[in-house]
C-alpha cells in the first residue's frame, strides 16, 4: 500500500504507515497478554521495543554525515526502507536468543504464529484504515487477510505462517507497490524466523525423547 497521510504529533510529523505500526504493536501485545500469558507479551513488547530503536537510529547507518551535521535530525528522520529491515533483523535474532531461555511448552510454536501472523494482519488493516488507496485493492487486502487470519488462528493450522505468506504475496499483486513492496519482504523474514523457531522446537522436543 502507499502511504497517503500524515498525522502531526507536535513538532512531529508522522507517515499514516508509522501510526499503523505503533498501534499494531499496541493491540497484540493486548492480545498476547489476554489470550496466552505476561511473559509472553513482555517478550513481545520487548521485540518490538528493539525494533522501534534499531529502526529510529538506523538513520545513523544509512546518512552518517548528515546526523553528524545535525544531531536533533534524529528525532525526525529514520533509516527508511534500509531501517526497517534492519530492526526487522536485529529484533529476529533477539526472539532467537530470548527462545532459548523460556521454557519448553507444547503451544510455544502457537505464540509465535500468533505474534508473527497478527502483526502482519493488524498492520495491513490500519494500512487500509489510514490511506486512500485503491478500493479494489483496499478491498481485497481486508477481505483476504481476514479469512486468511481467522482460519489460520481459529483452526490453529499447522506451519499456518507459509499458508499467511503466500496469501499476503498473492494479495500485494493487487496493492498499488506490488510484490516489490517492504511489506512483502518483511512478510518472507518472518516466515524464515517462524520456521527456524519451528525447527529449533522440533530439535528440543527430539532432545528431549
Amino acid at each position: 500500500m502507499i502511504n497517503t497521510d500524515w498525522y502531526s504529533i507536535r513538532a512531529l510529523t508522522l507517515p499514516a504507515t508509522a501510526i499503523a505500526l505503533l498501534i499494531t504493536f499496541f493491540i497484540v501485545w493486548l492480545i498476547l497478554r489476554v489470550q496466552f500469558s505476561k511473559k509472553w507479551s513482555e517478550a513481545y513488547s520487548d521485540t518490538a521495543f528493539t525494533f522501534i530503536l534499531v529502526w529510529k537510529f538506523s538513520l545513523l547507518v544509512t546518512d552518517f554525515k548528515s546526523v553528524m551535521a545535525q544531531p536533533i535530525s534524529l528525532l525526525y528522520f529514520n533509516g527508511g526502507t534500509v531501517g526497517v529491515f534492519l530492526g526487522a533483523i536485529v529484533a529476529s535474532l533477539q526472539v532467537w536468543r530470548k527462545r532459548q531461555k523460556l521454557p519448553l511448552q507444547d503451544h510455544q510454536i502457537m505464540v509465535y504464529s500468533w505474534a508473527i501472523i497478527l502483526t502482519q494482519s493488524i498492520y495491513q488493516w490500519l494500512v487500509v484504515l489510514f490511506n486512500d488507496n485503491s478500493t479494489t485493492s483496499e478491498v481485497i487486502t481486508l477481505m483476504v487477510l481476514s479469512v486468511l487470519t481467522i482460519f489460520i488462528l481459529w483452526k490453529r493450522v499447522k506451519r499456518g505462517i507459509i499458508l499467511y505468506t503466500a496469501g499476503l504475496i498473492i494479495v500485494a499483486f493487487f496493492q498499488p507497490l506490488g510484490i516489490w513492496q517492504t511489506a512483502v519482504g518483511m512478510s518472507l523474514l518472518l516466515l524464515c524466523l517462524g520456521i527456524v523457531l519451528e525447527q529449533g522446537e522440533r530439535i528440543k522436543e527430539g532432545g528431549k525423547e
